[in-house]
């Protein structure tokens, strides 16, 4: 079970939304992937960019990456408060830990914008694998 996050906007640590993820027990660490933050979902309106993964090296969304103790039954709540417009998606993530002034790489989950949803779609968007 993959049980690391990367959050980027309103979930980090001291954002609007951090609460969803209060009760998930981990490590938090700065870290960044290979992305872009575009405001063409439906969240840029209320000033919640998303982002788009990227095939360019240049391109680098900033965020945090949680490394959990157990991501497994926080999974549907956060999919569920990320919605539609959102599809969970696996990355590689670049992090700083305290221990090594290096960088590391891990993969974890992260929420990419979704064009292809109904507007009116309730409930979790794509998801790259049934059962985690």
């Amino acid at each position: 079970m993959l049980n690391n996050l990367f959050v980027y906007g309103t979930l980090c640590p001291e954002g609007t939304n951090h609460h969803v993820l209060a009760d998930v027990h981990g490590q938090w660490f700065p870290a960044s992937i290979q992305a872009i933050r575009t405001d063409r979902g439906w969240g840029s309106a209320s000033g919640c960019p998303g982002i788009e993964l990227s095939d360019n090296p240049n391109n680098r969304v900033e965020g945090w990456l949680l490394k959990a103790d157990d991501l497994s039954h926080f999974l549907p709540h956060i999919d569920a408060f990320e919605g539609a417009g959102y599809q969970r998606v696996i990355v590689e993530v670049e992090y700083k830990s305290k221990s090594s002034q290096h960088a590391q790489h891990t993969t974890a989950f992260t929420y990419e914008l979704c064009f292809n949803h109904q507007p009116d779609a309730t409930g979790p968007s794509q998801f790259v694998a049934k059962n985690y």
